[in-house]
């Protein structure tokens, strides 16, 4: 057995019972390493400080033997973020589709439709609410 794989097996056995990362967890290193950023930037030591606390907190909920209670805190946590989740993963797809559809939002219910780019003047009926408007893709 290797340096390195004796290392590992330590590790290993120090996780073992331990909650490990989240995305609550990811949420606060991310946060924390922005806040780190801005405060350097800005020259506000708060900023510094308040980063600081967060990789703390965040640090012990990664190793915290509580996992009931973490598992609750992110099950808050993804319920709380959902529909800011949805939306930012929506607008990827449609940047990243946006050379083979048109998106457009349904007059009466709001919902969003996409139709295939280049197909002229189409009639869109909607899917929810059976609404139906003239577009060009």
């Amino acid at each position: 057995m290797g340096f390195f794989d004796k290392i590992r097996a330590s590790f290993a056995r120090f996780m073992s019972g331990r909650y490990g990362a989240d995305q609550l967890s990811l949420a606060m290193v991310v946060t924390a390493l922005v806040l780190t950023l801005a405060g350097s930037l800005l020259g506000l030591f708060l900023l510094t400080l308040l980063a600081d606390a967060l990789l703390i907190v965040a640090f012990v909920r990664m190793l915290s033997k509580n996992r009931y209670q973490r598992a609750h805190e992110n099950q808050v946590y993804m319920e709380k973020t959902q529909k800011m989740r949805r939306a930012v993963t929506e607008w990827f797809n449609r940047v990243k589709n946006s050379k083979k559809y048109r998106y457009f939002t349904c007059p009466k219910c709001r919902a969003r439709l996409r139709i295939p780019r280049g197909v002229g003047n189409v009639t869109i009926t909607c899917k929810n609410c059976g609404e139906k408007f003239d577009k060009k893709a």
